[in-house]
């Protein structure tokens, strides 16, 4: 291998990672929106679900009752 080739294959080399820090960035970026999109659609679940068990506990004290 000469001069020229190891030159081309360092230059490919340079390109490569910066082409793959820059999809790396894209990926955690995408990892933090979704992240946060998970972490909205938790907190609305526990929500619907305390909801749930309210209404049900409600209910059946009602029907307790009577």
């Amino acid at each position: 291998m000469d001069q020229t080739d190891l030159n081309a294959l360092n230059t490919r080399l340079l390109t490569h990672e910066t082409q793959c820090e820059e999809r790396w960035k894209t990926i955690f970026v995408r990892l933090e929106v979704l992240e946060k999109k998970v972490d909205k659609l938790y907190t609305m679940t526990l929500a619907a679900t305390g909801t749930a068990v309210l209404f049900l506990a409600g209910a059946i004290l009602i029907l307790a009752t009577q």
